[in-house]
């Protein structure tokens, strides 16, 4: 009788387990063709976006991804959809809990935020000068272009404004907000000039992008500028480094980049998931065109890890040839280039 009870509660165990996982894969299947649905009203290229929904419905019945822990799901469906949508900025995040941000009140989110920001002090991870009075600026991403994120870029671009010649690091600049791009851009034009051209599907408008007219900090015109970037440099990153080579403001130095330019909108998914639909399309004001896919070709290619040095090199020759007066000797220039050149 023992044994008749033990395989009976196994069995028993056994149909609630099925059971659990059926309900799962339901769950797992109706967050599939909400994802599909949102692809399709969303995403900027109506054409791929009902190919890919199409695609990603019939999933469900092939049970692609039925077997998957939560994150797992999160993971290779992000891969999933940049590889069939050809687009580097879909993304899927598994997030917990983050639905419920959407009944907090914008402003207690935006203070939650920007809490977090200022703890990576808004991305200005170092500003110094270098030999040669050559500025220095390691940025790291792009946060909310709100007044304090604004108050630290105009104390950075002030530190750097009596330099003659400035190196902005975006390597393994994951992007961000597209206002502090505009802001950081507007410290390197003389006057408002039109950036791009943004058109998005789903609502059928087409917006202009220029820089701000006035900036609260000091300008930085008429001087070398010099852009360090890798395969991680992406979206607003790649805007900052594009906007300056096309306006043949800056060099743009090491690998090339991601290769990201739509612009985002975030999506919330079954209360655990973060939805990322590429939902605009943006053209340059210069090229007409963008970095999508191809990312930036850089003007001095180099190992991203060496792109520094090699930054250093280019202003110091620079400074040399232009008779720029700097704390340096014209001997002592060109030692610290050798001893740069042996680093390469």
């Amino acid at each position: 009788m023992k044994k008749v009870f033990n395989l009976l509660l196994i069995y028993v165990a056994i149909c609630l387990n099925s059971k659990a996982n059926a309900q799962d894969f339901t769950e797992r299947n109706k967050q599939i063709l909400e994802i599909a649905d949102k692809i399709n009203e969303y995403y900027v290229f109506e054409d791929v976006a009902n190919q890919l929904t199409e695609k990603l419905k019939s999933e469900i019945a092939l049970k692609t991804f039925d077997n998957l822990t939560d994150a797992e799901f999160a993971k290779s469906l992000s891969k999933y959809l940049t590889k069939n949508g050809n687009d580097l900025h879909f993304n899927v995040l598994y997030r917990p809990g983050k639905e419920e941000e959407k009944a907090v009140d914008e402003k207690e989110l935006l203070k939650k935020y920007d809490a977090i920001n200022k703890q990576w002090n808004y991305g200005f991870e170092k500003v110094m000068r270098l030999d040669g009075n050559i500025g220095y600026i390691e940025y790291t991403g792009f946060p909310e272009g709100n007044k304090s994120a604004e108050q630290i870029l105009v104390a950075t671009m002030n530190f750097v404004s009596n330099t003659n010649a400035l190196i902005i690091d975006l390597r393994n600049n994951r992007g961000g907000d597209g206002k502090m791009v505009r802001l950081f851009l507007s410290y390197f034009f003389n006057e408002r000039t039109k950036l791009s051209e943004v058109y998005t599907r789903y609502n059928h408008k087409t917006e202009e992008k220029y820089t701000f007219k006035k900036v609260n900090g000091k300008k930085y015109l008429n001087k070398p500028v010099y852009l360090l970037v890798n395969n991680y440099t992406i979206s607003a990153a790649e805007a900052l480094a594009y906007n300056l080579q096309q306006n043949k403001i800056a060099k743009v130095i090491g690998d090339k980049t991601y290769g990201a330019a739509n612009p985002v909108k975030v999506f919330f998914i079954g209360k655990k998931y973060q939805l990322f639909i590429p939902i605009s399309v943006e053209k340059n004001a210069v090229t007409k065109t963008n970095w999508e896919h191809t990312g930036i070709n850089v003007d001095e290619k180099v190992n991203a890890e060496k792109a520094l040095i090699k930054a250093q090199i280019i202003a110091l020759e620079n400074l040399l040839k232009s008779n720029t007066i700097t704390e340096l000797t014209e001997s002592e220039t060109k030692e610290k280039i050798l001893k740069l050149e042996k680093q390469l």
